[in-house]
C-alpha cells in the first residue's frame, strides 16, 4: 500500500507546530490550518513567498492546500510561514483570550467591527420599535386624544432623528462628493420640519422611508444569499481511486486531475473527462433535455449532474467554483447587477421631480417672501407618500391576490411587465412537460396481444430505475397485468435490458440493442421511424430472438398548455417561442402541436441567453418561463423571469422574478390579467394622488396650506388610494 493510501484511511493529524496545524498529508501535498490563512491578504503574501509552488486556498476552513516537489519537506514550508508570520500568530493566540472585537478590531476580520454595516436583523428591529411607536402615536391621539408634542425638542423629534441616521449619512457622502440628490432633498426637508416644530410629519416621511429602503435590501440580499447557496453543491464527500483502491475523502481534498468515482443515484461532484466506465446521467439541470445522455470513455461529465445508472471513473478538471454551473450562476449574477430600462427612467424621473420640488419651494420663498408658505410645498414635494402609495399599495395588493393563486410574486415592476410584453418564451422539459415519461402506443405483430407484449416488456424493465422503465411497469400496472419478480435481468446501459425468464429470454431496447445482437426489426423498423421523427422515444421487445412490437413513450404534457398558448395570443401576446435543450426532432414535432411562432432547438444556457437577446431587439419586453439551472441565465437576459416552482430547480426560484408555486400553464393567464388590472388600479392611484400634490403645492404657495394641512392633505388621499387598491385584493380572473 503506497504512502497516500497509506495517510488516507488513517486519523487527520492534529499536529501544533507554531500553531499552524496539519490536517492532512500525502507525497508532495499537504493541507495546513491556521487563524492566518482566514485574510486573503496574508495569503498573497504566501503564494510570492512559496514562489513555484502550488497553493490553494479555502479562506472560510482557514486552511491552504500546499503543492510542493520532492526536495522539500513538510517542516520547511511550515518553518517559513512560521518565521514570516510569528507576530500574527501571537496576536491570534492573545485574541483567542479575549472577546473580538473588543479593540475594535478583529485579527480575523479584514474590515473593522465598529465600520461594519448593521445586519439585517438589526434594521428589522429597528423598523418594529418604529412600526410601535406609530401606532402608539395613532392610538394616543385618535383614540385617548392626547396632544403629541411636535417641538425639536420633543419624543417624535428625537425618533425622527435617529431614525433618519442612514438617510443623514448617505446625504453627507452626497455633500462631500459635491452632489445634490433625492436623499438630500429628503434630509433637510426632514431637519426643517423637526427645526419648525413639524415634527410628526418629519417621522410621516421617515417611517415610510425606512420600510421602502427595508424591503429593497430584503429582496437583494434574499436572491444574492440564494444564487451563491447553489454554487455549493450539498456533495461533502467523494471516492477517490488511488493505486486502484476506492479511498473515501472530503471534497475540498480534491486536486486537478484526481481520478473520482461517481456511481448509480450519485450526483457528479465535479467537472471532468471519464477515463473509464459507462453511466446514464441526467444533464437536464445544464442542457435542458428530457431523456439520460450515455456517457463514456473521453465524455465529458458537469457537476451538478446525476449519474442514474453505472459506474464510471472520472478525472477531475474543475471543482467548485470553476465547475460549469458555478460559471454559469456567476454570469447570471452578472446580468442582475444590469439596469433595465424602466429603472433608467426612473432615475431620471427622480431627478426631473428632484429639480421640479427645489424649483416650486425656492420660487415660493422668493415669489411669496413666505418661509412657512415654501415650507408646506417643501413638505407636499419631498414626500413621496403619493408616488409610493399609488403604486406600492396597488402592487402589494396584486402580489397578495397572486399569492392565493399560488402566484409568488417578487417585486412590482416585474407584474406590471407581464402584461406589457410582446414575447413569451417556454422551455420545454420540466415546464410545458412533467418530466415523466408515459407509454402512448403499444404496437405488436399479429401474434401477441398488446397486453401479452406489455407482460413480457414489463418483466424485462421491472428491476430497472431507469425513469423509462418505471414508466413501463406503471403502465402494465394500470392494465391489471400482473408482473413476475423472479426475472434475471441485465441492465445495458444505453442500449436496454436482457432478461432471462423461465426459458425464454426477452430483449428491451432501442434499435441500437437488436442491431448488435444481429435481430432483424423488419416491418417494425419503418413504422417505429414515423414516430421517432414525432419526437417519440422507441422501445423494441424480442423474445426468444424474434421481435413481437414495440412501445412508444413520450414526456407528459403539462394539461392546460394549448389553452394557455391560445389565451396569450386573443390578448395580444405577438410573438410565442419554445426554447430547449431537445434535438431538432423533438423540438419541431413538439412546436408543430402546439403551434409556436419559432423554434429553438438543441439550446445550451448561452443559446438560450443569445435567444432572448436576440428576440429583445425585435419586441417590446421578453418574458421567459423555465425550471432548471440551464434555464437560469436565459431567465437572467429576460424582462421577466418565471419560474415553474413544483420539482423546478432552486436556481430557476432563485433567479426568476415570479414563481409560480403549482407549475399550472392556466396560472400564467392568470398572472396576465393580474397584471393587467393591477397597472390600471396604478394609474388610477397615481391621478388620485397627482392632482392632491399639485393642488396642495398650488395652496401652499398662495397661503392657503399649513404645514399641518400639508400632511392632512396627505391622511386623505391615502385612504382614497387604500380604498382603491383594496380592489384588488378581491379581484378574480374571469
Amino acid at each position: 500500500m503506497s504512502f497516500y493510501t497509506l495517510q488516507k484511511t488513517m486519523e487527520k493529524i492534529e499536529l501544533n507546530m507554531n500553531n499552524i496545524y496539519i490536517k492532512s498529508a500525502t507525497p508532495n501535498r499537504v493541507r495546513l490550518k491556521s487563524d492566518i490563512f482566514s485574510l486573503k491578504s496574508n495569503l498573497n503574501v504566501i503564494q510570492e513567498m512559496l514562489g513555484f509552488y502550488e497553493v490553494r486556498a479555502n479562506i472560510k476552513c482557514n486552511s491552504i492546500v500546499v503543492v510542493y516537489d520532492k526536495n522539500t519537506t513538510i517542516d520547511e514550508i511550515i518553518s517559513k510561514i512560521s518565521k514570516k508570520f510569528q507576530k500574527k500568530i501571537e496576536q491570534s493566540l492573545a485574541a483567542s483570550h479575549a472577546v473580538c472585537g473588543s479593540d475594535g478590531a478583529c485579527i480575523s476580520c479584514d474590515k473593522k467591527l465598529n465600520s461594519s454595516p448593521a445586519t439585517f436583523k438589526r434594521k428589522l428591529v429597528e423598523f418594529g420599535l418604529l412600526s410601535a411607536y406609530s401606532v402608539y402615536i395613532f392610538v394616543a391621539k385618535n383614540v385617548f386624544g392626547v396632544v403629541i408634542a411636535s417641538t425639536p425638542f420633543s419624543l417624535i423629534a428625537l425618533v425622527s432623528v435617529v431614525a433618519a441616521i442612514p438617510l443623514l449619512r448617505e446625504s453627507l457622502d452626497d455633500i462631500k462628493n459635491k452632489k445634490f440628490t433625492l436623499q438630500t432633498f429628503m434630509s433637510s426637508t426632514l431637519i426643517l420640519a423637526i427645526f419648525i416644530g413639524e415634527a410628526t410629519a418629519a417621522f410621516e416621511i421617515i417611517y415610510i422611508l425606512r420600510g421602502g429602503m427595508l424591503l429593497e435590501e430584503y429582496i437583494a440580499t434574499r436572491s444574492k444569499n440564494e444564487i451563491k447557496n447553489l454554487i455549493e453543491l450539498d456533495i461533502k464527500k467523494v471516492y477517490v481511486l488511488v493505486d486502484g483502491v476506492e479511498l473515501e475523502t472530503d471534497i475540498d481534498e480534491i486536486s486537478l486531475g484526481d481520478v473520482i468515482v461517481s456511481r448509480s443515484g450519485e450526483k457528479i461532484p465535479v467537472d471532468g473527462i471519464i477515463v473509464d466506465g459507462e453511466a446514464e446521467i441526467d444533464e437536464s439541470l445544464i442542457n435542458g433535455r428530457s431523456e439520460s445522455a450515455n456517457k463514456k470513455n473521453d465524455d465529458e461529465v458537469f457537476a451538478g449532474t446525476l449519474c442514474e445508472a453505472g459506474r464510471i471513473y472520472i478525472r477531475v478538471d474543475a471543482i467548485g467554483e470553476e465547475t460549469y454551473i458555478a460559471r454559469v450562476m456567476r454570469d447570471v449574477e452578472k446580468s442582475l447587477k444590469l439596469k433595465s430600462p424602466s429603472e433608467v427612467q426612473a432615475d431620471i424621473l427622480a431627478q426631473k421631480l428632484l429639480k421640479l420640488g427645489s424649483v416650486m419651494t425656492l420660487g415660493t420663498l422668493v415669489l411669496s417672501g413666505s418661509f412657512i408658505n415654501a415650507f408646506s410645498v417643501m413638505i407636499i414635494m419631498s414626500c413621496p407618500c403619493s408616488t409610493i402609495l399609488a403604486a406600492s399599495t396597488a402592487i402589494s395588493a396584486g402580489i397578495a391576490n397572486g399569492a392565493k393563486q399560488g402566484i409568488l410574486i417578487k417585486g412590482g415592476e416585474s407584474l406590471e411587465k407581464v402584461s406589457q410584453s410582446e414575447v413569451f418564451c417556454f422551455d420545454k422539459t420540466g415546464t410545458l412537460t412533467t418530466g415523466k415519461p408515459l407509454v402512448k402506443e403499444v404496437i405488436t405483430s399479429k401474434k401477441i396481444t398488446a397486453k401479452e407484449l406489455m407482460e413480457y416488456l414489463a418483466i424485462a424493465e421491472y428491476r430497472n430505475t431507469h425513469p423509462i422503465a418505471s414508466a413501463i411497469v406503471k403502465h402494465a400496472k394500470s392494465m391489471d397485468i400482473y408482473i413476475e419478480q423472479n426475472a434475471d435481468t441485465l441492465v445495458l446501459s444505453g442500449l436496454g435490458v436482457k432478461c432471462k425468464y423461465g426459458k425464454k429470454t426477452i430483449l428491451a431496447g432501442n434499435k441500437k440493442l437488436f442491431l448488435e445482437q444481429d435481430i432483424s426489426l423488419g416491418s417494425f423498423d419503418k413504422k417505429a421511424n414515423e414516430f421517432l421523427e414525432d419526437g417519440k422515444t422507441v422501445v423494441f421487445v424480442a423474445v426468444d430472438a424474434k421481435v413481437f412490437g414495440f412501445v412508444t413513450l413520450e414526456h407528459e404534457v403539462r394539461a392546460g398548455t394549448q389553452k394557455m398558448i391560445e389565451d396569450l395570443r386573443k390578448k395580444g401576446v405577438k410573438h410565442i417561442a419554445l426554447i430547449t435543450g431537445d434535438d431538432e426532432r423533438v423540438a419541431a414535432s413538439f412546436s408543430k402541436e402546439f403551434d409556436f411562432d419559432r423554434v429553438y432547438a438543441n439550446q445550451s444556457p448561452h443559446d438560450k441567453a443569445e435567444a432572448i437577446v436576440n428576440l429583445k431587439k425585435e419586441y417590446k419586453n421578453v418574458v421567459m418561463v423555465g425550471d432548471g439551472v440551464n434555464d437560469t441565465l436565459a431567465m437572467s437576459k429576460a424582462d421577466v423571469a418565471i419560474s415553474f416552482a413544483a420539482g423546478g430547480s432552486e436556481a430557476a426560484i432563485a433567479i426568476s422574478n415570479i414563481a409560480i408555486t403549482h407549475s399550472h400553464p392556466e396560472d400564467v393567464v392568470n398572472l396576465y390579467d393580474l397584471s393587467k388590472k393591477t397597472l390600471k388600479v396604478v394609474n388610477q392611484n397615481y391621478w388620485m394622488g397627482t392632482s392632491t400634490n399639485i393642488i396642495g403645492a398650488l395652496f401652499g404657495a398662495v397661503g392657503l396650506l399649513s404645514p399641518a394641512a400639508a400632511g392632512a392633505i396627505h391622511i386623505g388621499h391615502t385612504t382614497s388610494i387604500m380604498a382603491n387598491s383594496s380592489k384588488l385584493a378581491i379581484y378574480k380572473n374571469s
